[in-house]
């Protein structure tokens, strides 16, 4: 089964983060956000799997509070 990676953009642009140090700080603070994939001396790729997942579980927490 093929897993489908996307760049760090991509997920700056899928989930609204504005900046790669604002998911750099994410990725120390929260234990569920999806973790980068080094594929390259200097590429880095993160799991759309893991992205969904982070995402939904954050949906999950809002309803939660409210």
């Amino acid at each position: 089964m093929t897993k489908k990676l996307i760049t760090i953009n991509e997920f700056l642009n899928y989930s609204g983060f504005k900046s790669k140090t604002s998911y750099y700080n994410l990725i120390k603070t929260d234990p569920l956000a999806p973790k980068p994939i080094r594929v390259g001396i200097r590429k880095v790729m993160l799991s759309l799997e893991e992205v969904n997942y982070w995402l939904e579980s954050r949906k999950a927490e809002r309803r939660d509070v409210a």
